[in-house]
């Protein structure tokens, strides 16, 4: 994404973002007060995929800090991709929509990636977390 590109999607982004209030409990000053350092901040985040310990620490803050604000972002910028219309449809009615959405196109890619969770200890549980394709639950 270049500067041009960045600005444009900031004017949408910057409608839509409310900074967070300070925390009198905590007294601690909220960070990312400003919608180009959040807009920067989440968009760094999904290119880089960083771990939370380094997102925090290139931005300043703890790595649970980082996964606040990384969940407190994400819908803000989902909102000014949509107003851009530029958000990637995920999931389709059916299969005539499919191939409506996707007419003239040749060649898809899917981009996926598997993300491993700790196993439970409960027989019930294990069978809704895994599907089974690898190996057994038990």
């Amino acid at each position: 994404m270049d500067k041009k590109e960045f600005d444009q999607l900031h004017e949408e982004f910057k409608l839509y973002y409310q900074a967070k209030a300070y925390n009198q409990l905590a007294k601690k000053a909220p960070v990312l007060t400003d919608s180009r350092e959040a807009l920067f901040f989440i968009l760094f985040y999904y290119k880089s995929h960083p771990t939370l310990e380094v997102l925090g620490l290139s931005f300043g803050f703890s790595d649970t800090a980082a996964f606040g604000y990384v969940d407190y972002v994400k819908p803000y910028l989902k909102q000014a991709l949509q107003a851009q219309s530029v958000l990637v449809k995920r999931v389709f009615e059916d299969q005539q929509a499919f191939d409506k959405a996707f007419q003239g196109v040749e060649d898809i890619f899917i981009d996926g990636s598997a993300i491993g969770i700790e196993r439970a200890k409960d027989q019930k549980v294990q069978q809704a977390d895994l599907s089974g394709k690898k190996t057994p639950t038990r």
